[in-house]
């Protein structure tokens, strides 16, 4: 925001200087002395310039800040100084003043825009102050350079539309994934009931398109995401197996993707959701860098960092190396300095944010790794991840197919709250043909009161509820019942669970849309334990 106060100021100092100067005796070398002084120090630009708006005096500052030494500007209209329409308005202007007195601009700041000598428009606060020598009048001028100012304004305007696009596109997605989840468990349901082979096999395909929708909601979460890292073991060469099926859409038809998967299973203990990040980014950063088309290879391979090695922030051990290359055109090396900056871009405005490859920087160093890029122009890029190696854990497997056998109750009694009134038909649905005897309520309170008369051997809750969170309501009732166990569903993805106490509770979180494989399991699962 801009120092009005600091201007002004600055312009009283400059008009009590020149009445002191007007006051005293002309040669008094004290007075002028310290008035230059002033001139000459401030940061600020000051310009002089008399009734018919020539300049005739113009400090250090004013010629840093335009790029003209004072001999270039002084005799000169100070309209060299502005672009249109300022220029072609400020004849009019003054002389509207001299005849009417009407001040637009005296005593007033504002912002406006100047023009450097190199001809470059850059915005500028301007105070303009009225003062008479020798009962001439003239005008001063503050000037100062906001560029830095408005520069900052953009970003952080920029960060806040990215914060409401990512807000609106997890809400989205939460709302979608509803719906996605009533069609897996209406599917699960026939495919459980269903025998004939033909039917089962439309079931099949109908289950994996809802499971492809259920992704792509999944990246408009990667992109909204605010939560905290829940690493897993995660096989690499499997992770950009199932990614590459996406980026048809993400990348377009001129974009050839090629995958060199290392031979070995690649481990690492990753948060999902912020590895699909890092893909997304950096494969978005390839394809912009490629605009008439090109090769985006992705690569995994296993490499070992000894001590002798010289590489980028990595300590010794054992790495699985994630590298994107890409044909495009490349970097020149200071621009390879700065690619990790936040707000840093290439790219025309509206083009790109320059948080894509912060946002990768520091995702990849919270997981322990670092990253290279290596790059030349006209030739291509390559980013390099080195994430360490997840040495003795084994990759998460996919949730059991719907048609395997399901895990079912022994008639213990689940309180189920869901606030979609079809997706709490399912579940339930799913539940009590399991073998459970299942209590459904949409909300905090029915579900307070069902829990008041009865006893409960599990609890199935939404996360985010009309009257507050799924979470609390797990830890009240768990206190209340040290027996009773709890699942939280969720299709948010923010830092508004208590993930340390969930995990303190042994409460699982699952994630929408959820099939009846994955919700028995659980069920049976937290029972059992």
């Amino acid at each position: 925001m801009t120092d009005e106060p600091e201007r002004h100021e600055l312009l009283e100092e400059v008009r009590a200087l020149r009445r002191e100067l007007a006051e005293t005796h002309p040669a008094s070398a004290e007075g002028k002395v310290r008035f230059q002084s002033v001139v000459d120090n401030v940061i600020d630009g000051i310009i002089t310039i008399d009734e018919e708006g020539i300049i005739e005096s113009f400090n250090p500052a004013a010629a840093r800040i335009f790029g003209y030494d004072s001999s270039e500007v002084i005799g000169k209209p100070v309209q060299v100084l502005m672009p249109e329409p300022y220029a072609t308005e400020h004849d009019g202007y003054m002389h509207s003043y001299k005849e009417t007195g009407h001040r637009r601009i005296i005593g007033i700041g504002r912002e406006v825009r100047g023009r450097r000598k190199d001809g470059h428009e850059f915005p500028m606060d301007l105070s303009v102050g009225e003062f008479r020598e020798d009962g001439v009048r003239k005008f001063t001028g503050v000037v100062r350079d906001v560029t830095e100012r408005k520069h900052l304004e953009l970003q952080l305007l920029q960060a806040q539309k990215m914060e409401s696009v990512g807000q609106l596109a997890g809400g989205v997605a939460h709302d979608f994934n509803n719906q996605l989840g009533i069609l897996l468990f209406d599917v699960d349901l026939l495919l459980a009931r269903v025998e004939e082979v033909s039917i089962r096999e439309d079931l099949k395909k109908i289950r994996k398109t809802v499971l492809r929708a259920a992704d792509l909601t999944r990246q408009l979460l990667v992109f909204s995401r605010r939560q905290r890292m829940e690493p897993q073991p995660v096989d690499l060469n499997h992770h950009v197996g199932e990614l590459r099926k996406m980026m048809g859409r993400l990348l377009g038809e001129n974009i050839d993707v090629v995958l060199q998967l290392d031979d070995q299973v690649c481990i690492v203990s990753a948060d999902p959701g912020n590895l699909d990040q890092v893909l997304i980014n950096l494969c978005v950063n390839a394809r912009d860098a490629m605009p008439d088309g090109g090769v985006l290879t992705i690569e995994t391979r296993h490499v070992v960092v000894t001590q002798g090695d010289k590489a980028q922030g990595g300590e010794p051990g054992s790495y699985c190396l994630l590298a994107v290359h890409d044909s495009g055109h490349g970097m020149e090396q200071d621009v390879q300095e700065r690619v990790f900056e936040p707000f840093f871009t290439t790219k025309e405005a509206g083009k790109g944010t320059g948080l894509g490859l912060s946002v990768v920087y520091g995702i990849v160093e919270a997981h322990g790794g670092w990253l290279k890029v290596d790059s030349t122009p006209d030739e291509g890029s390559c980013f390099e991840i080195y994430l360490p190696t997840g040495e003795g854990i084994a990759a998460a497997g996919k949730p059991s197919e719907a048609d395997e056998e399901e895990a079912g109750g022994q008639g213990e009694y689940v309180l189920l709250v869901e606030d979609d009134p079809e997706l709490r038909i399912r579940m339930e649905q799913v539940l009590s043909g399991a073998g459970y005897r299942v209590t459904a309520c949409g909300d905090l309170s029915g579900a307070r009161r069902e829990h008041g008369g009865a006893r409960f051997d599990l609890l199935v809750s939404d996360l985010v509820l009309p009257d507050g969170r799924g979470t609390d309501l797990a830890f009240e009732l768990m206190e209340r019942s040290p027996g009773m166990r709890s699942i939280i569903v969720t299709g948010h993805t923010d830092d508004s669970i208590d993930w340390e106490e969930a995990r303190r509770r042994s409460i699982p979180i699952l994630h929408k849309p959820l099939g009846m494989s994955e919700l028995l399991e659980q069920a049976r699962l937290q029972l059992d334990s």
